[in-house]
């Protein structure tokens, strides 16, 4: 998620990417139902519902098998009312929980699975180095819900990684046309990070009900928008702005990662154009960081360091950016030009630079090698 506070401590919240070792990162110390496929001559990707049973102790469980040729996959858990739904557990072929707090690695209180949402939760595998989409037959509890699904990919180990974008845009104050530089810069971020983006043209939705929506992925009308979207793609909408309380927020993922291959409330990302405008003007480098940013949440990359200091991603190579060194004002929080060197140069990073460091040229542009890996082993990529 990325925002804009107020003048006294303008802040992003956002994901960004790690540049190299010196500008932010560097080794840290210590059975289903009706299936979809959408292939390609790289990677198959099938979407389908798995069965589960009733175990008469609270929970459903059910189980699904990873072919030998098993890339990666993402299972999630759907409740129609927006109740909460979380996984009790996911065990691994060996009968490892990765969702316990006893197994190392795990994903205890990080995976949004293990941490429970509002109609929609989901766990990641590969959602750092640490995992592995091991062959064999997986087993889970789940609270009560709807369905389960899982994203499958298989194939060939990625090389190289394709992922296909899909731009849409709101209101009236601004046309795909001016999203044309926005969507250069994103393209250059990943494409330096080893990732080529397939971005389709822009689609514009006219509806006014959409010009300015809640931030919020449940919010009614937000779920009729963000539920357009493709099921074979990352949807980006750039919306006219936000409303409400929302107002100034620059965009937000609707998760960590967000649904992949389903098309519904958790499939997109929202941008805000007006939070990225000088009159009717587009800051196109600070809106495709936001866009390649909020792009890396929903493909399941967290923020190296969070506003606090004292919170950091599950990968070994970001830098962290501690709040007992580094938060220079006292003011709780870490900003960009606070953690330079460690870790604000990162497109995960919380917050971005200052405008008075993006007029000097700060970028936040670089993910680092196991931000890469998670983006390329992700089940929407080919």
């Amino acid at each position: 998620m990325k925002i804009k506070l107020n003048l006294c401590h303008a802040a992003f919240i956002l994901l960004t990417a790690s540049l190299l070792i010196g500008s932010g990162c560097s080794k840290k110390e210590s059975s289903s139902s009706a299936t979809s496929t959408a292939d390609n001559s790289t990677s198959p990707f099938t979407v389908s519902e798995i069965t589960q049973t009733n175990s008469g102790d609270g929970y459903f469980t059910g189980s699904f098998v990873v072919p030998s040729d098993g890339i990666s996959f993402l299972l999630s858990t759907h409740k129609d009312n927006n109740a909460s739904v979380a996984f009790y557990s996911l065990s691994d072929p060996d009968g490892t929980d990765i969702l316990s707090s006893s197994s190392t690695p795990n994903l205890n209180g990080v995976a949004s699975g293990s941490l429970g949402g509002s109609g929609y939760a989901n766990v990641l595998v590969p959602q750092s180095p640490s995992f592995s989409a091991k062959a064999g037959t997986w087993t889970f509890k789940a609270y009560n819900n709807d369905r389960v699904k899982l994203a499958l990919r298989s194939r060939s180990t990625p090389t190289s990684t394709t992922i296909v974008v899909q731009p849409y845009i709101t209101g009236t104050t601004w046309a795909a046309g001016d999203l044309t530089a926005t969507l250069s810069v994103m393209s250059g971020i990943y494409s330096t990070n080893g990732i080529t983006l397939t971005i389709n043209s822009t689609i514009t939705i006219s509806d006014s009900q959409y010009a300015a929506i809640s931030g919020t992925f449940t919010d009614s009308t937000t779920s009729a928008l963000v539920s357009q979207g493709s099921a074979s793609a990352v949807n980006l909408f750039f919306i006219e702005d936000y409303s409400g309380s929302w107002s100034g927020v620059l965009g937000n993922a609707a998760g960590i990662p967000g649904s992949m291959g389903i098309a519904n409330s958790w499939n997109g990302v929202l941008n805000s154009l007006t939070a990225h405008a000088t009159g009717t003007t587009l800051d196109s480098q600070l809106l495709g960081e936001t866009a390649a940013h909020e792009m890396g949440h929903q493909l399941g990359l967290f923020h190296t360091t969070e506003s606090g200091g004292t919170q950091f991603d599950i990968l070994s190579d970001t830098l962290e950016c501690q709040k007992s060194t580094q938060d220079n004002n006292s003011d709780w929080k870490v900003s960009a030009e606070e953690c330079e060197g460690y870790g604000g140069e990162n497109l995960m990073f919380w917050t971005s630079w200052s405008s008075s460091s993006r007029s000097a040229g700060k970028k936040q542009e670089v993910l680092c090698n196991q931000q890469q890996q998670v983006l390329k082993y992700s089940p929407l990529a080919k």
